[in-house]
């Protein structure tokens, strides 16, 4: 019978006395302990959550947790060499395969599925024990088929782990179609939802809430395939669209179960809804908002380096910068009297004076909690991205210009002629990723930062819920009341009237809510629009500069990735498996258009 090995840390003590001729090996344990021992089933499973892609954290200095934000356009990454600029800007995806969105983890589910197989066979662990594990590894499985199928469409679905002598008939799997996927998705959720508890044992396992989530936000995205996409490929591919309501309904009562009877709410713990919304990404103490996070803890030896690489220049941290956002993004928040955040692209002449005040000041607080952006405060002192300033001489009065960052302007309090290197020259866009950023920690080391990512939160489901209800009809009459006494609420932003709640509304109130948080470009490939969004579509980078007399900012835009053109076409609403899988698997189908 086949053995899975998992490597120990400690050595047995009783190693110094065996033979040394003995080549047994004594720093391995065999599976026929692993799922008998609680302590070893719990490092299987912790290893399970590890391998789970909750986040993309690759690259150096773990650059690509930008990836899907950049491949959404909402912000792209400082050098062509990191693959949320290179990879994502430029290159045709081809029958080679998803590029830098690959993703085909069944190594990772096969020891999925030998857990799930496994640990019911104990004859030492308890029943709630084995029960409760075994629901947490099939949400560690479910998510994973989440995250091929937006890719790939229908995928072969595996729930075995296959012996080390299968057949080749065992071996070569077929392709399940996508909505057989969908529907193992919501049904793994339904059957688990029951047996997870309410209040994980430890953070960032999966509670019934966790799952909840999980059905809440997969139904949707089925929903959206069935309406918005089409059937293709003998059925491997879409939903029939006559289902699209159905989907809806299961997303739709999964959020509500969660809004109405979890344990959760808005974080609302300051009054200012800037630094409120700020502080909703850094605070972890009781924070009511998180449904099921990614854990990071630097001081334990596991931190990010998201800070290191998304702080704007002149804060001490080494490389900082990293993550340009575009003028498309900071339009899409609008003004906090209502009015469009799509100003008349006119001013951006480099002549016209706009008040910072009104252009950044008055517009949703979300965006100023989420972009960093000309002169806001930060960590004590305020945040440049000037290129050059304007100002009258007090010794001679003469009106002068001044493109240095080391020159003070006479007679000012520290304003520089211009900002800091890194937030200024021709490879960033004058807008920065703010969000998760801790105005607190010293700018030390690398790894540094311990900010969660959260994988749900409670304003994601409150969105699909209202997306869910505007499409159903507002079956329970409350949409307005969660989009508007909840979500804009919260913001500092107004209500909507029930006319201004369109299709069009609900989406740009998702992509400013969740901006930078990797939900944007799988929202425009479900809703079917990413080829108009996305494909050969211009970015703009803006270029300031400050007149000191008056306080405003001049403002020129350019094309903000130097030239290179972000592809999109139709096939790529389904990327190619590639030709190496369908070399290593015959009964595999490619997709259409590869």
């Amino acid at each position: 019978m086949k053995k899975i090995y998992i490597l120990v840390v400690l050595l047995l003590a009783s190693i110094a006395c065996e033979d040394p001729f003995d080549l047994t090996r004594k720093d391995i344990i065999s599976e026929d302990i692993v799922f008998e021992d609680e302590g070893l089933a719990n490092a299987f499973l912790a290893d399970l959550y590890s391998n789970a892609q909750f986040q993309i954290i690759t690259g150096q200095s773990n650059f690509n947790m930008n990836l899907i934000n950049s491949f959404g356009g909402e912000a792209r990454n400082f050098a062509p060499w990191q693959a949320p600029f290179g990879q994502v800007i430029g290159p045709v995806f081809n029958e080679q395969g998803a590029g830098a969105l690959n993703y085909w983890p069944y190594a990772h589910i096969r020891e999925t599925n030998e857990f799930i197989t496994r640990l019911p066979g104990s004859s030492s662990l308890g029943e709630d024990f084995i029960a409760v594990r075994v629901a947490e590894a099939r949400f560690i499985r479910a998510h994973a088929y989440f995250e091929m199928v937006k890719r790939y469409g229908g995928i072969p679905l595996v729930t075995e782990a296959l012996p080390i002598d299968a057949s080749e008939e065992e071996l070569f799997v077929s392709r399940n179609s996508e909505k057989e996927i969908y529907d193992f998705i919501g049904s793994e959720m339904d059957e688990i939802v029951d047996i997870l508890p309410s209040v994980a044992d430890q953070d960032g396992r999966a509670t019934r809430w966790a799952a909840l989530a999980l059905k809440s936000r997969a139904m949707l995205y089925a929903a959206s395939i069935a309406q918005f996409g089409s059937v293709q490929l003998d059925g491997l591919l879409g939903i029939p669209s006559g289902e699209a309501n159905t989907y809806y309904q299961r997303s739709l009562d999964a959020s509500r179960e969660i809004i109405t009877n979890g344990p959760f709410s808005l974080y609302r713990k300051q009054s200012d809804p800037v630094q409120n919304f700020t502080d909703l990404f850094t605070d972890e103490n009781g924070n009511p908002e998180v449904i099921f996070a990614e854990k990071w803890d630097a001081l334990a030896g596991k931190g990010h380096d998201w800070d290191l690489t998304a702080h704007p220049d002149g804060f001490g941290f080494s490389w900082n910068s990293n993550y340009p956002v575009y003028l498309e993004t900071l339009e899409l928040f609008d003004f906090m009297d209502g009015t469009s955040g799509k100003v008349d692209r006119s001013m951006y002449d480099d002549t016209t004076p706009i008040d910072p005040n009104w252009f950044f000041g008055q517009r949703d607080p979300r965006m100023r909690a989420s972009i960093s952006h000309p002169g806001m405060s930060w960590r004590g002192k305020t945040v440049h991205y000037h290129r050059s300033t304007d100002y009258t001489d007090p010794a001679d009065g003469l009106r002068k210009r001044s493109a240095s960052a080391t020159f003070i302007i006479p007679g000012s309090d520290d304003w520089p002629g211009a900002g800091p290197r890194r937030n200024i020259n021709a490879a960033t866009t004058s807008l920065q990723i703010r969000k998760r950023l801790d105005e607190n920690l010293p700018a030390t080391g690398v790894n540094l930062s311990s900010t969660d990512f959260y994988v749900f939160r409670l304003g994601e489901i409150m969105l699909n819920y209202v997306e869910a209800a505007f499409y159903l009809g507002d079956p329970n009459g409350d949409m307005a009341n969660i989009l508007n006494n909840e979500i804009r609420d919260r913001a500092g932003m107004p209500a909507l009237s029930g006319a201004e709640i369109t299709e069009d509304k609900i989406r740009q109130e998702r992509r400013v809510e969740l901006a930078f948080e990797a939900h944007s470009f799988w929202d425009l490939r479900r809703w079917r629009i990413a080829v108009q969004e996305l494909d050969g579509v211009v970015r703009h980078r803006m270029h300031f500069r400050y007149d000191y007399d008056d306080g405003t900012y001049t403002i020129a835009i350019a094309d903000g990735d130097r030239g290179r053109v972000r592809s999109h076409q139709e096939r790529n609403y389904y990327y190619a498996l590639g030709l190496a899988r369908l070399a290593d698997n015959p009964k595999l189908i490619e997709n259409p258009g590869y």
